[in-house]
This record gives C-alpha cells, sequence and structure tokens, in this order.
C-alpha cells in the first residue's frame, strides 16, 4: 500500500501525478491518502488520473483514507468508484 505524507499534497500536479505513477509501476494497487488533511476538486481529478492510469495498464486501483471532504467530493462529482475499488465508473 503506498502512503503519500502530508507534504506530497502539496507538490506540484506533476510531482503529484508522477508520484502516483511511480507507485502503480511498482505494482501498488491500494493508496492511503489519510496522511492529507485537506482535500480539494484538483486532487481529486489526479486521483481521477492515477485511476485510470491504473486501468490503462490492466491494474484496479482502490484508495482509502480520504477524509470526509473527499468523500463528499467524490459523490457528488459521482466517481466514488475511487475508493470502492470498481473497475467501472459507470458503478
Amino acid at each position: 500500500m503506498w502512503c503519500p505524507d502530508a507534504a506530497l499534497f502539496d507538490a506540484s500536479w506533476e510531482q503529484l501525478k508522477a508520484s502516483g505513477e511511480d507507485a502503480l509501476a511498482r505494482g501498488e494497487s491500494e493508496f492511503d491518502l489519510s496522511q492529507w488533511p485537506q482535500a480539494s476538486s484538483a486532487h481529486l481529478a489526479v486521483m481521477l488520473h492515477w485511476w485510470q492510469s491504473a486501468k490503462t495498464h490492466g491494474k484496479t486501483l482502490t484508495i482509502h483514507g480520504l477524509n470526509p471532504t473527499f468523500l463528499t467530493l467524490a459523490e457528488l462529482g459521482g466517481v466514488q468508484f475511487l475508493y470502492t475499488g470498481a473497475t467501472d465508473a459507470g458503478h
């Protein structure tokens, strides 16, 4: 399980994307974001990028440790699959 620290939350979008992609390349399929104290729609977009990257490589990504704000953003955006482990964005 990949557990990015709170400092990575403030990294550039390129660094965030690359960090998650590196974790996926090492075989990680579960990301624990419980160290991220804040939530934003931009960070949710990075998570979607990671999920799509995993899917492109035939992997399933599940994200754990989302704070209540992230959960609400995901629900409002219809992207709960990020933390349910579903392989189809339609579920």
